[in-house]
């Protein structure tokens, strides 16, 4: 609403891992605080509740109890995103449900499920749902950001299109034995 609510200063003394996606390797799971520890090559292990896990992914139905040593064991490798950084004693806090923020959409490669911003009106809302049916299958999602209003057929392709590229990308990346090897020693 044109009020500024947050205001952020970046210095380089400053690393953000936020948003960054890592295959981690798990360090150890606590059932009775439903965490489980990962170790991402930061020196801290960082945290991961079972609120963050992608039971979907995992294979677990909503009928299912969701417990998060039915999913995770200790030296598993896992694929996953700091949500907030490091502060003090306690490491980073993460995330398995995956999204990769582009200029127009959210991609959310594990999602079934998609969104628009509530702030376009309604036309403009069906006009970006049509041309989004084309782009994305039924295991991936989006969000269509406000920004999106007005866009372009082709500029929302593009925006899509590099996002996925760059979702096989991390998927290739995480399935090399180079980096599985990096998580050997740890």
């Amino acid at each position: 609403d044109n009020v500024m609510v947050e205001h952020y200063v970046n210095r380089n003394a400053n690393v953000s891992y936020v948003g960054n996606v890592y295959l981690g390797r798990v360090q150890n799971v606590l059932p009775s605080m439903e965490a489980a520890f990962v170790d991402i090559g930061k020196g801290r292990n960082a945290v991961l509740y079972a609120g963050e896990v992608n039971w979907d992914a995992a294979g677990i139905s909503e009928s299912e109890p969701r417990k998060i040593e039915m999913v995770l064991k200790t030296g598993q490798p896992v694929l996953v995103q700091v949500t907030k950084d490091p502060i003090g004693q306690k490491g980073a806090r993460l995330t398995s449900q995956i999204s990769l923020p582009g200029r127009y959409v959210v991609y959310v490669p594990g999602g079934g499920m998609s969104g628009i911003s509530r702030r376009l009106p309604d036309s403009e809302r069906a006009r970006l749902k049509d041309i989004l049916k084309g782009l994305i299958t039924d295991e991936e999602g989006v969000i269509v950001r406000t920004a999106a209003e007005g866009a372009s057929d082709e500029e929302l392709t593009r925006d899509v299109v590099r996002l996925k590229a760059q979702w096989e990308d991390i998927k290739k990346k995480s399935g090399t034995s180079l980096t599985q090897r990096r998580f050997q020693g740890c």
